[in-house]
């Protein structure tokens, strides 16, 4: 009797963490370090999840890791961040500021 094998499923979207992962350079050890400190001060998961989600986002706006982004750049893009909405999420904005 032959057996037919599924297809192989390919995921179609990818997380901003993953995208990072692949298109920032360097962002892979940086997410795998956050990951140890995480892990080590006994923060849950999702707290990892939300903050690398963050970084992320901001290392794609810029193309490079956090240590490479001027305290002039970063400032911009957090004040185009609060221009984006009407009423900017508080919560949302802190997890970028931090």
């Amino acid at each position: 009797m032959e057996t037919q094998t599924e297809p192989k499923l390919r995921k179609k979207t990818f997380t901003i963490v993953e995208q990072a992962n692949v298109e920032v350079k360097g962002f892979r050890e940086l997410y795998q370090e956050f990951d140890d400190k995480i892990r080590i001060s006994g923060q849950s998961s999702s707290t990892l999840k939300n903050y690398a989600r963050k970084v992320a986002q901001t290392c794609m706006h810029f193309g490079k890791l956090p240590q490479h982004i001027s305290e002039k750049e970063l400032n911009k893009y957090l004040a185009d961040l609060t221009r984006q909405s009407k009423v900017p999420s508080f919560s949302n904005f802190k997890f970028t500021i931090w």
